[in-house]
């Protein structure tokens, strides 16, 4: 490419004379609108910090203007422009354009740069929350801010409007910038605007409050409770919108009121959700474009956790309409070379089938009778890496079930493709297949040999070492399911990897859930058989054993999933020979911490420290002299009575328990 004439519009820049430089920013400007290959001619030619310049200057508003139009152009190229323009330092100089002081124009140009510049990533939403900024963004989300007086005034104005809503829907990212929007006024600028009667203004107040109020009830029920200058609620302005005729406003309105609805504002309008927004969101699967690919990822969002929700998109027939769009791009796939633009939509539906069938054997049931199970199968090998983790996602909530475990997912080939995601280049990706793995390697699951031939058990330890918690919480969490229940030679093939001091260290992780894990792990090693209870002793010897659950009973009495498994580890630990019992009778600290949790608020935890306190006393032919010798000396620390004074306990199963304890007490 000739570059000479762009290089001379460069220069010229340089000017002192304002008509020579204003048409050198024309004439850079119309070269860059709308061609990706000029903004990155003059990207490499050095041009920003000349524009930058000029924002930072006293420099006349027309040069300004084209300047900002210029910069907002390069943003709009994609998200290494975004990177130089920050690597430039334009982002605040952009911001200073927005106060208003300044011309319309240059607001709009400036506004329209921040809300392409907000869309990546690269960009440091921080500015956003210095000196008066924010406060002027959220003064331009009223219309009448600027004083318009002509129509083009007006048009312009409910455009500025419109892209502050944008920017600030952008930089909603954090609670803390929740925080900061709420403070500054913007919920009831944006409600304010939702009721202006323009459909693209409204659509973008919609979307700020939605990310204003995601997964933050405090700011949810504050949004809920303002009201509109009518005297009406938000609310039912968001339920009328929801059957707006244009497929955009009823997709944001549905997503403004499933935000709501998640957490937990507008629990009153639960009928309104599941026979409005609900069906609205399916209906918008039909949908061509943004909206189709959208819809399902916020229906996703809806129905997570919400059984009712889920039966109810089921009844709808979500889950035909999600098969036949995946269908649909499987064969487009198959018939082109490259169809990434179709690459979002198959992710969103694979996640909202994922959640459909999370939770219920029915939908996991019409997925199934969907025929597109080899589908999800082949998606766990496709280039994106967010269809093939939403792949492993639909392949967990399927593996739920036992019959389709044992049946379907099996049919299609599941094992091989799900363990190569072990490996995957995305953290996100192995993550979620090994929670997936983790419902494959139980007692019951049918794969749990085939996993451990292909390597699985090497695969989890080494996953271990990851600097993800994530990962490594579902590496142990794979390694506790694959030794639940298991036979010796598991166990035994799982220390023989894993190691017995890693393990232990594990159980000191500074990670609480990885802790709760690794000290399951260690009860699912001692449970069944006294040989296996006697692999933990050699393993960790005797009085680091006892040290550890000392430790824990003693240290972590606020953690009540800790307490419990502890409480089980010592359960099986006492299952075991005279000698795993003595064990336990010879730390007093243990066997009073035992009954101090057996008057826990947790009933589960009182549960457990029965089921201590049985297999202690349980009687033993072999063991008559040793077991009677142990109730005399629980009953002389009070366990007795204790037990007599839970008698009445208001939970069925402590009060089960505690009948066997007294019959094993009344032997002596």
């Amino acid at each position: 490419m000739n570059s000479s004439k762009h290089e001379q519009a460069v220069a010229e820049l340089n000017s002192s004379d304002r008509t020579t430089c204003l048409s050198a920013l024309r004439f850079i400007k119309n070269n860059v609108i709308g061609n990706k290959t000029k903004k990155d001619l003059y990207i490499q030619l050095n041009v920003i910090p000349k524009l930058v310049k000029f924002l930072r200057s006293e420099a006349d508003t027309q040069v300004k203007i084209q300047s900002v139009i210029i910069l907002g152009s390069f943003a709009y190229g994609g998200e290494e422009n975004v990177m130089d323009l920050v690597r430039h330092n334009a982002i605040r100089p952009l911001l200073d354009c927005i106060s208003l002081k300044n011309d319309p124009k240059l607001i709009e140009a400036a506004v329209r740069a921040l809300k392409a510049a907000y869309k990546s990533p690269a960009a440091d939403k921080s500015d956003v929350f210095h000196d008066d900024y924010l406060r002027d963004i959220i003064v331009l989300l009223n219309l009448d801010s600027l004083n318009p007086k002509t129509d083009r005034e007006k048009i312009m104005a409910i455009h500025i409007a419109e892209v502050a809503a944008t920017i600030i829907a952008r930089c909603c990212d954090t609670v803390e910038q929740q925080l900061q929007i709420a403070r500054a006024g913007a919920p009831s600028a944006l409600i304010k605007l939702l009721t202006c009667g323009y459909s693209k203004a409204q659509e973008a107040a919609l979307d700020a409050l939605a990310f204003l109020c995601r997964e933050n009830p405090m700011f949810g029920k504050a949004i809920v409770e303002i009201k509109t200058d009518t005297g009406g609620s938000p609310v039912d302005i968001m339920l009328k919108l929801i059957r707006d005729k244009s497929p955009m406003m009823r997709l944001i309105a549905s997503r403004c009121l499933t935000h709501l609805n998640r957490c937990k504002a507008i629990e009153e309008y639960s009928d309104d959700i599941k026979l409005g927004v609900l069906p609205t969101l399916v209906k918008l699967l039909d949908e061509k474009g943004p909206v189709q690919e959208e819809a399902p990822h916020v229906l996703a969002y809806l129905i997570r956790d919400n059984e009712s929700l889920q039966k109810a998109a089921c009844d709808a027939e979500a889950i035909t309409k999600l098969a036949q769009i995946i269908t649909q791009i499987g064969n487009e796939e198959r018939q082109y070379y490259d169809s990434a633009d179709s690459d979002k939509l198959k992710e969103n539906a694979l996640t909202a089938l994922a959640a459909m069938s999370s939770l219920t054997d029915a939908g996991r049931k019409l997925v199934v009778e969907a025929n597109i199970v080899t589908q999800i199968v082949q998606a766990m090998s496709h280039r994106s890496y967010g269809v093939r983790a939403a792949a492993c996602q639909c392949t967990r909530s399927l593996s739920r079930s036992v019959n389709i475990l044992r049946t379907s997912l099996i049919d299609a080939g599941v094992a091989g493709p799900l363990f190569k995601l072990l490996s995957d280049e995305s953290t996100d990706v192995q993550t979620i297949a090994c929670a997936t793995l983790c419902n494959m390697v139980l007692e019951f699951a049918p794969m749990k040999k085939t996993v451990v031939e292909m390597g699985g058990i090497e695969k989890f330890v080494e996953l271990l070492r990851s600097s993800d918690n994530a990962l490594r919480l579902n590496a142990i969490w794979a390694l506790k399911n694959l030794v639940c229940s298991a036979e010796s030679d598991i166990k035994e093939s799982v220390m023989k990897i894993l190691t017995y001091p890693t393990m232990a260290s594990l159980i000191d992780d500074p990670e609480i859930d990885i802790q709760e894990q690794a000290i399951t792990l260690l009860r699912n090693l001692a449970c069944k058989r006294p040989v296996d209870i006697e692999e933990v002793f050699k393993g960790l010897g005797e009085n680091q054993l006892m040290d550890i659950i000392e430790n824990k009973l003693l240290r972590y009495e606020a953690k009540e999933e800790i307490i419990m498994q502890i409480l089980y580890v010592i359960t099986n630990i006492a299952s075991g020979d005279e000698r795993h019992k003595q064990s336990i009778m010879s730390r007093s600290s243990i066997l009073q911490s035992i009954l101090k949790y057996m008057s826990h608020d947790n009933p589960e935890i009182r549960v457990a420290a029965v089921w201590c306190l049985n297999n202690l006393t349980h009687p033993e032919d072999k063991q008559i002299i040793g077991t009677q010798e142990r109730i005399r000396r629980l009953r002389q620390m009070g366990f007795e009575e204790k037990i007599k004074n839970m008698a009445e306990d208001g939970h069925l199963d402590v009060r089960e328990r505690v009948k066997q304890a007294m019959s094993q007490f009344s032997q002596v």
